[in-house]
This record gives structure tokens, C-alpha cells and sequence, in this order.
């Protein structure tokens, strides 16, 4: 007698046996000839060492080992059988309301959802890129990715990123660039964006005064935001501010550098927040897991630099 496992085909031609106590019966459900059945049956038997039926004239009788084989092979089966009915269900996919900038979206919040090990068959996400707040608690998205100095708390909130700016500028440019007031000799790409709410300083004068200068009085460019700074960088030569997921491309491929080690972060930063009880679901912990790798990646950008908030205190890691 051995103890290795037989064929699944004996054992699956055992149990249709055993369950309608026919050779016959058995063949039809499984499309073979009833000497096709008997035959599985005996190599099972000899593998055993035992006989697992008692052939008579017309019928056949299961035998105590027999009975002691089925008893566990028939759940056996129908779990087999479940998995496989299973399989062949369409996979219901749940949908998650999602509203957040477009560039954070693009540059970020995409690219991580789009790893492979991130990928969710069963979750589709309906994305609503807009500037404008959609309303959280009264259904219109599930979640939101939101920029803020203190988050509304009437809606679950977690942070997820803090961003930060740096003067940028091409490689072929920085190698002119000894110290902070250098830059100012190639032209600077002025951005209409305030660090905080409520704070009147522009992210140049920031990143000016903590280096212990005065803030620039001119530019070569105006922009309107910073992602549109950073390609008119790559395309004039002249020096942007910027970084985190906005500049994260043209780090990766070499077109911009960091030529100085002090990045301002502002006290604001991008949260995710949803309707209370929400953060309870398996979708928010994936997203909220998903997102968060996303964002140390792009926080790695930031390794060795000394991170300073508006107000000259230094970012603690």
C-alpha cells in the first residue's frame, strides 16, 4: 500500500461512483465508458490496498473503506466544484467617487495606483479633477485629495503628502550656479501661488529670506502655477521653483537639478479625507496605503536636503 496521493482523475471517478453506486451512472456524468470507470477504480484500489466496492450482478456496494473515502472526498469535491463555479462569476467591481487636482492626480496619485502590486481588479475609481471641493458628506465623491492648512472636521481626515520648492534648473545652466544669488543672473519663472492661506509670501521670498537674502524684485517670467514654471525651465533655460510630484519626470530623466540643499515646505499639505465611518472600509485602506507608498517615493526626492518651513523652523523627519 502507498501513501502517495492517486490521480485527482481516480479519486473523481471514485466519488461519482460512490455517489450513484452505478459504474454506469458514473461514466455518464463524466463522458467515459463504464470499463473507463472500472478501470480507474481498480488502479485506485490497488494503490489502496483495500477494495472500495463489492461488485454484484447489477449493482455495486461500497465497502467500510470505501465509506471512509467518500466521507471526506464528496465535501472535497464540492468545495472543488464551488471554486471553480466560482471562477466564472463576473468580478464585481466596486466603484470609488474620487475627486482631487489634476496634477496631483496625474503625477502622483495615478502612478501608484497603477503598480503592479497595487492593481485592484475589483475596484474602479470614477475620477473627478477639479479645483473646486465636491461634497464629501453629502455623497457627491467617496473620497477626496485635498490641499489644506487644517482640514474640515466634520469629514475624516488623514494627511498623506507634504510637498516642497526648490529652485530647479537644467544641468547645462547649474554648472554656473556657485551660490543662492547666482540664480537671479539667469532668470527667475515667478509662480501666482502663496505657500499658505493667509500668507502673503510668495514661495521665492521664502526660499530667499531662509538663505539669508533678500527676495527677488524681478523676473523673466510670470506663470500661473508651478507645473507650468517647471516645463517653461526645461524649455528657456531659466530658473523655476518647484518639486515634489511636479517635478518628479524631470528629476527622473536628468532635464532639471537642485543645484542647493534648503527646500521651503509649507505648513499646508495634501490630505486625504472622506465621510466619517468611510475610513473603516477595505477600498479607503487600500487607496490610503496605495497613495502613501506613492508619496515616499516622491518624498525621496528630498533625501539630504534640509526641509524649512516658512517660519525658519526645520522640518524633523
Amino acid at each position: 500500500m502507498s501513501k502517495r496521493l492517486p490521480s485527482l482523475t481516480a479519486l473523481r471517478t471514485f466519488e461519482a461512483a460512490a455517489r450513484h453506486l452505478s459504474f454506469a451512472l458514473a461514466a455518464d456524468e463524466l463522458s467515459v465508458t463504464p470499463a473507463a470507470v472500472g478501470f480507474q477504480i481498480k488502479q485506485l484500489e490497488e494503490e489502496l490496498g483495500s477494495t472500495l466496492f463489492l461488485r454484484k450482478h447489477r449493482a455495486v456496494e461500497l465497502t467500510d473503506k470505501g465509506q471512509t473515502l467518500l466521507a471526506d472526498l464528496g465535501s472535497v469535491f464540492k468545495t472543488i466544484q464551488s471554486a471553480w463555479d466560482a471562477a466564472h462569476e463576473p468580478v464585481q467591481t466596486k466603484v470609488l467617487r474620487v475627486s482631487g487636482p489634476v496634477k496631483a492626480v496625474h503625477n502622483w496619485i495615478m502612478p501608484a495606483l497603477s503598480a503592479p502590486k497595487a492593481k485592484r481588479s475589483d475596484i474602479r475609481i470614477s475620477w473627478d479633477l477639479s479645483k473646486q471641493n465636491r461634497d464629501i458628506a453629502n455623497g457627491e465623491v467617496d473620497m477626496a485629495i485635498r490641499w489644506a492648512l487644517q482640514p474640515d472636521d466634520t469629514l475624516h481626515c488623514e494627511p498623506v503628502l507634504r510637498t516642497w520648492f526648490t529652485p530647479l534648473l537644467r544641468p547645462d545652466i547649474a554648472r554656473f550656479v556657485d551660490h543662492p544669488r547666482d540664480l537671479e543672473k539667469h532668470g527667475l519663472i515667478d509662480v501666482e501661488f502663496k505657500l499658505d492661506a493667509g500668507r502673503e509670501e510668495s514661495t521665492w521670498a521664502a526660499w530667499f529670506r531662509v538663505n539669508g537674502l533678500e527676495h527677488p524684485k524681478s523676473f523673466a517670467i510670470n506663470c500661473t502655477d508651478t507645473a507650468s514654471a517647471i516645463e517653461t525651465a526645461v524649455a528657456t533655460g531659466h530658473v523655476a521653483i518647484g518639486g515634489s510630484f511636479l517635478a518628479y519626470d524631470q528629476f527622473s530623466n536628468g532635464a532639471l537639478v537642485a543645484p542647493f540643499d534648503t527646500a521651503i515646505v509649507p505648513m499646508s499639505q495634501f490630505w486625504l479625507v472622506c465621510r466619517k465611518g468611510f475610513e473603516k472600509t477595505a477600498e479607503y485602506a487600500w487607496f490610503l496605503g496605495t497613495i502613501k507608498k506613492g508619496a515616499t517615493t516622491i518624498d525621496a526626492r528630498l533625501q539630504g536636503m534640509k526641509k524649512v518651513f516658512p517660519d525658519g523652523t526645520v522640518m524633523r523627519d
